[in-house]
Protein backbone atom coordinates (compact mmCIF):
# COMPACT_ATOMS: atom_id res chain seq x y z
CA UNK A 1 0.00 0.00 0.00
CA UNK A 2 1.01 3.33 -0.50
CA UNK A 3 2.82 5.26 2.45
CA UNK A 4 3.47 8.91 3.72
CA UNK A 5 5.74 9.44 6.60
CA UNK A 6 7.92 11.89 7.91
CA UNK A 7 11.86 10.64 8.79
CA UNK A 8 12.08 10.19 13.13
CA UNK A 9 15.13 12.77 12.68
CA UNK A 10 12.44 15.37 11.64
CA UNK A 11 10.22 15.57 14.66
CA UNK A 12 13.14 14.59 17.24
CA UNK A 13 14.13 18.26 16.18
CA UNK A 14 11.11 19.63 16.22
CA UNK A 15 9.00 17.52 18.57
CA UNK A 16 5.89 20.49 17.88
CA UNK A 17 5.71 19.39 14.16
CA UNK A 18 2.55 17.85 12.83
CA UNK A 19 1.48 16.99 9.54
CA UNK A 20 -2.42 17.02 8.34
CA UNK A 21 -3.22 14.77 5.65
CA UNK A 22 -5.58 14.24 2.60
CA UNK A 23 -5.96 11.55 0.42
CA UNK A 24 -7.92 12.41 -2.80
CA UNK A 25 -9.06 9.34 -5.57
CA UNK A 26 -11.24 9.62 -8.16
CA UNK A 27 -11.30 13.67 -8.48
CA UNK A 28 -12.05 15.37 -11.67
CA UNK A 29 -9.61 18.42 -11.03
CA UNK A 30 -10.55 19.47 -15.00
CA UNK A 31 -12.52 22.58 -15.87
CA UNK A 32 -13.19 26.09 -14.31
CA UNK A 33 -15.44 26.53 -10.83
CA UNK A 34 -16.52 30.21 -10.56
CA UNK A 35 -18.09 29.60 -6.85
CA UNK A 36 -14.41 28.33 -5.85
CA UNK A 37 -12.62 31.29 -7.73
CA UNK A 38 -15.01 33.63 -6.25
CA UNK A 39 -13.83 31.91 -2.82
CA UNK A 40 -9.88 32.37 -3.46
CA UNK A 41 -10.65 36.13 -4.83
CA UNK A 42 -12.41 36.89 -1.39
CA UNK A 43 -9.89 35.16 0.26
CA UNK A 44 -6.89 37.91 -1.72
CA UNK A 45 -8.86 40.24 -0.50
CA UNK A 46 -9.47 39.44 2.75
CA UNK A 47 -5.64 38.79 3.04
CA UNK A 48 -4.89 42.91 1.64
CA UNK A 49 -8.28 44.40 3.91
CA UNK A 50 -6.43 43.05 6.78
CA UNK A 51 -2.45 42.30 6.73
CA UNK A 52 -0.47 40.98 8.93
CA UNK A 53 3.11 41.22 10.20
CA UNK A 54 4.80 38.13 8.59
CA UNK A 55 7.93 38.43 10.57
CA UNK A 56 5.88 39.19 14.12
CA UNK A 57 2.58 36.84 13.72
CA UNK A 58 3.33 34.02 16.06
CA UNK A 59 1.75 31.84 13.01
CA UNK A 60 4.11 32.93 10.54
CA UNK A 61 7.35 33.75 12.73
CA UNK A 62 7.21 30.05 13.75
CA UNK A 63 8.32 28.94 10.16
CA UNK A 64 10.74 31.91 10.34
CA UNK A 65 12.78 30.98 13.07
CA UNK A 66 12.38 27.23 12.12
CA UNK A 67 14.23 27.78 8.64
CA UNK A 68 16.80 30.10 10.63
CA UNK A 69 17.62 26.86 12.71
CA UNK A 70 17.91 24.57 9.41
CA UNK A 71 20.41 27.34 8.57
CA UNK A 72 18.01 28.27 5.70
CA UNK A 73 17.64 32.08 5.47
CA UNK A 74 13.46 32.82 4.92
CA UNK A 75 14.04 36.11 3.93
CA UNK A 76 16.14 34.38 0.35
CA UNK A 77 13.95 31.04 0.60
CA UNK A 78 10.95 31.95 2.10
CA UNK A 79 8.09 29.04 2.95
CA UNK A 80 5.77 28.85 0.36
CA UNK A 81 2.69 29.79 1.92
CA UNK A 82 4.90 32.98 2.93
CA UNK A 83 5.91 33.77 0.32
CA UNK A 84 1.84 33.75 -1.28
CA UNK A 85 0.94 35.80 2.05
CA UNK A 86 3.47 38.82 1.04
CA UNK A 87 2.07 38.71 -2.45
CA UNK A 88 -1.73 38.58 -1.81
CA UNK A 89 -1.83 41.30 1.04
CA UNK A 90 -1.02 44.10 -1.33
CA UNK A 91 -3.90 45.64 -2.80
CA UNK A 92 -5.02 44.93 -6.16
CA UNK A 93 -3.27 41.84 -6.53
CA UNK A 94 -4.64 38.51 -7.90
CA UNK A 95 -3.41 35.06 -9.13
CA UNK A 96 -4.48 32.76 -11.48
CA UNK A 97 -7.01 30.05 -11.39
CA UNK A 98 -4.30 27.30 -12.56
CA UNK A 99 -7.04 24.59 -11.42
CA UNK A 100 -9.30 23.62 -9.04
CA UNK A 101 -7.07 21.97 -6.39
CA UNK A 102 -4.53 24.80 -6.82
CA UNK A 103 -6.92 26.68 -5.91
CA UNK A 104 -8.60 25.10 -2.52
CA UNK A 105 -4.14 24.94 -1.85
CA UNK A 106 -4.14 28.83 -2.20
CA UNK A 107 -7.63 29.60 -0.63
CA UNK A 108 -6.68 27.39 2.54
CA UNK A 109 -2.75 28.49 2.43
CA UNK A 110 -4.34 32.53 2.51
CA UNK A 111 -7.01 31.47 5.15
CA UNK A 112 -5.20 29.83 7.38
CA UNK A 113 -1.94 31.05 7.51
CA UNK A 114 -0.22 27.62 7.21
CA UNK A 115 1.91 25.49 4.14
CA UNK A 116 -0.82 23.96 2.24
CA UNK A 117 0.53 21.49 -0.76
CA UNK A 118 -0.47 18.26 -3.04
CA UNK A 119 1.61 15.73 -5.52
CA UNK A 120 0.56 13.84 -8.02
CA UNK A 121 0.39 10.22 -6.75
CA UNK A 122 0.47 8.64 -9.99
CA UNK A 123 3.78 10.22 -10.72
CA UNK A 124 5.37 10.24 -7.34
CA UNK A 125 5.22 6.50 -6.33
CA UNK A 126 4.56 4.70 -3.59
CA UNK A 127 6.32 5.82 -0.59
CA UNK A 128 6.33 9.73 0.28
CA UNK A 129 9.01 10.82 2.66
CA UNK A 130 9.78 14.14 4.51
CA UNK A 131 13.47 13.62 5.85
CA UNK A 132 16.73 15.25 5.85
CA UNK A 133 18.72 15.29 2.09
CA UNK A 134 21.49 13.16 1.52
CA UNK A 135 22.35 15.74 -0.94
CA UNK A 136 22.27 13.07 -4.18
CA UNK A 137 18.77 13.34 -4.68
CA UNK A 138 17.12 15.25 -7.85
CA UNK A 139 15.16 18.00 -7.80
CA UNK A 140 13.43 19.67 -10.95
CA UNK A 141 11.93 22.86 -10.45
CA UNK A 142 8.42 23.56 -10.63
CA UNK A 143 8.87 26.78 -12.87
CA UNK A 144 12.41 24.93 -14.65
CA UNK A 145 11.46 21.68 -15.35
CA UNK A 146 14.88 21.83 -17.68
CA UNK A 147 16.78 21.99 -15.02
CA UNK A 148 18.03 19.56 -12.43
CA UNK A 149 19.58 20.03 -9.27
CA UNK A 150 20.48 18.54 -5.54
CA UNK A 151 19.34 19.19 -2.45
CA UNK A 152 21.57 20.31 0.36
CA UNK A 153 23.12 17.59 2.69
CA UNK A 154 20.89 17.84 5.74
CA UNK A 155 18.29 20.09 4.26
CA UNK A 156 14.81 18.79 5.09
CA UNK A 157 13.10 17.63 1.91
CA UNK A 158 9.78 16.14 0.69
CA UNK A 159 10.77 12.83 -1.53
CA UNK A 160 9.62 9.96 -3.24
CA UNK A 161 11.92 7.26 -1.68
CA UNK A 162 12.15 5.01 -5.14
CA UNK A 163 13.19 7.16 -7.29
CA UNK A 164 14.54 9.62 -4.92
CA UNK A 165 13.11 12.40 -7.01
CA UNK A 166 12.22 15.67 -4.87
CA UNK A 167 8.66 16.96 -4.39
CA UNK A 168 9.76 19.76 -2.33
CA UNK A 169 13.01 21.40 -0.94
CA UNK A 170 13.66 23.03 2.07
CA UNK A 171 10.72 21.51 3.66
CA UNK A 172 7.59 23.26 2.12
CA UNK A 173 9.84 26.48 -0.29
CA UNK A 174 9.40 24.85 -3.27
CA UNK A 175 7.57 22.17 -5.58
CA UNK A 176 8.73 20.35 -8.17
CA UNK A 177 7.82 19.74 -11.39
CA UNK A 178 7.05 15.96 -11.63
CA UNK A 179 4.71 15.76 -9.29
CA UNK A 180 2.58 18.95 -9.88
CA UNK A 181 -1.16 18.91 -9.81
CA UNK A 182 -2.55 19.42 -12.88
CA UNK A 183 -6.04 19.14 -14.58
CA UNK A 184 -5.23 15.36 -15.58
CA UNK A 185 -4.36 14.64 -11.72
CA UNK A 186 -6.77 12.25 -10.56
CA UNK A 187 -5.20 10.93 -7.24
CA UNK A 188 -3.38 12.99 -5.04
CA UNK A 189 -1.88 13.43 -1.67
CA UNK A 190 -1.98 17.45 0.09
CA UNK A 191 -0.38 18.65 3.14
CA UNK A 192 -1.39 20.77 6.05
CA UNK A 193 2.00 21.87 7.89
CA UNK A 194 1.83 22.68 11.51
CA UNK A 195 4.05 24.26 14.15
CA UNK A 196 3.80 26.85 17.02
CA UNK A 197 1.21 27.95 19.30
CA UNK A 198 -2.65 26.19 18.55
CA UNK A 199 -0.81 24.23 15.55
CA UNK A 200 -3.09 20.87 16.33
CA UNK A 201 -6.46 23.03 15.90
CA UNK A 202 -5.58 24.95 12.89
CA UNK A 203 -4.30 22.37 11.00
CA UNK A 204 -7.01 19.94 11.43
CA UNK A 205 -9.40 22.73 10.79
CA UNK A 206 -7.87 23.41 7.70
CA UNK A 207 -7.17 19.76 6.67
CA UNK A 208 -10.89 19.18 7.05
CA UNK A 209 -11.67 21.92 5.42
CA UNK A 210 -9.45 20.95 2.61
CA UNK A 211 -11.19 17.26 2.47
CA UNK A 212 -14.78 18.85 1.97
CA UNK A 213 -13.56 21.34 -0.84
CA UNK A 214 -11.85 18.63 -2.75
CA UNK A 215 -15.25 16.68 -2.41
CA UNK A 216 -17.25 19.62 -3.08
CA UNK A 217 -15.44 20.59 -5.88
CA UNK A 218 -13.70 17.94 -7.80
CA UNK A 219 -16.30 15.23 -6.73
CA UNK A 220 -13.36 13.37 -5.05
CA UNK A 221 -13.17 10.44 -2.61
CA UNK A 222 -10.82 11.49 0.66
CA UNK A 223 -9.34 10.45 3.53
CA UNK A 224 -7.55 12.22 6.32
CA UNK A 225 -5.15 11.78 8.48
CA UNK A 226 -3.02 13.27 10.65
CA UNK A 227 1.20 12.71 10.92
CA UNK A 228 2.85 13.26 14.42
CA UNK A 229 5.92 12.05 16.58
CA UNK A 230 3.65 9.23 18.17
CA UNK A 231 2.02 8.20 14.35
CA UNK A 232 5.13 9.26 11.85
CA UNK A 233 3.25 7.09 8.90
CA UNK A 234 0.34 6.40 7.79
CA UNK A 235 -0.93 3.63 4.77
CA UNK A 236 -3.88 4.40 2.48
CA UNK A 237 -4.85 2.60 -0.55
CA UNK A 238 -4.42 4.26 -3.99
Amino acid sequence: MPETRIDKRVFDRFPGFIRGIVVARKMNNRGHFKELETLLNEAIAGAAADPIDLKTDPRTAVWNETYRELKCNPNKFPPAHLALLKRVQKPGVSIPFINKTVAIMNDNSIRGVLPVGGDDLLRAGDILELCPAQGSELFTPLNNPDKTEHPDPGEIIYVAVETREVMCRRWNWRNGFKTRITEETETMVMNIDGLGEDSEKRTVSVRDRVARMLEQYCSAEVETAMLTPSEPSFLFRR
